[in-house]
């Protein structure tokens, strides 16, 4: 099993925060996200880790693990950056994380244990964040729908935006596992319809691949601290954790 991090976009709307470094360099009780990030894979014993850089992609010259170079971060929404990655998705297991989240060591480890194809991670608790995030958290907040069965929870729906938050049954974690099995249906479906990957994003894909591919989503639940920092109030937010 190997890691993939996703951290080629710039984050303009943290504007002066990354002005100098990439967005995954600003910190949350003195560590890095990047750094964070890392130690909750190798608490899990997932040594193997990709980078996908882009935006100041010199100042990651200091980790020891593979980079991956996406020369279009300017160009490119955040499925390209994960695209960039596919001869290791074509072989291997991966757990792919976003690099703009703080979250603990379990939610590697949820992934790791559930079986499944492609499994998203859910985060639980999303609302009481987003109501410190936002005055009005419908304006932000995208549909998230799954069906409970035997054989595992299935994402149905995902990234459509409502006014109801009874639509609203969880939220994308920007954390995710994709097995070889998986990645050849992403590509199989990509292929399939023929679909520009150069500007959507994750959640937008998803949202495509779900309409064409039933029970293969899964889900798992996660409980505990999560955070996303998208603006210079979330960064605000998450330290005053600190």
């Amino acid at each position: 099993m190997q890691g993939i991090i996703l951290a080629a976009g710039r984050g303009s709307r943290l504007k002066r925060y990354t002005k100098q470094i990439p967005k995954t360099f600003n910190k949350f009780k003195n560590n890095r996200f990047i750094d964070l990030i890392i130690n909750n894979y190798e608490e899990n014993n997932i040594k193997n880790i990709n980078i996908v850089t882009g935006y100041k992609s010199n100042l990651f010259r200091e980790f020891k693990y593979n980079k991956i170079f996406n020369s279009k971060w300017h160009l490119t929404n955040i499925f390209y950056s994960l695209f960039k990655a596919k001869k290791i998705l074509e072989k291997s297991t991966c757990i792919i994380s976003y690099s703009d989240i703080v979250f603990n060591k379990n939610a590697i480890k949820l992934l790791k244990n559930h079986k499944g194809e492609i499994i998203i991670l859910n985060n639980v608790n999303w609302k009481k964040l987003w109501k410190r995030r936002f005055k009005n958290p419908l304006k932000d907040l995208e549909t998230f729908k799954f069906i409970k069965t035997k054989k595992g929870n299935f994402l149905t729906e995902i990234g459509n935006k409502t006014r109801d938050y009874s639509l609203i049954n969880g939220q994308f974690c920007g954390l995710f596992k994709i097995t070889p099995k998986g990645w050849e249906k992403i590509i199989n479906f990509i292929n399939h319809i023929r679909l520009d990957i150069t500007k959507i994003d994750i959640t937008s894909f998803f949202s495509k691949f779900l309409k064409k591919n039933r029970r293969v989503v899964q889900i798992v639940n996660y409980h505990d601290e999560w955070y996303e920092i998208d603006t210079i109030k979330d960064l605000k937010i998450l330290n005053l954790n600190d």
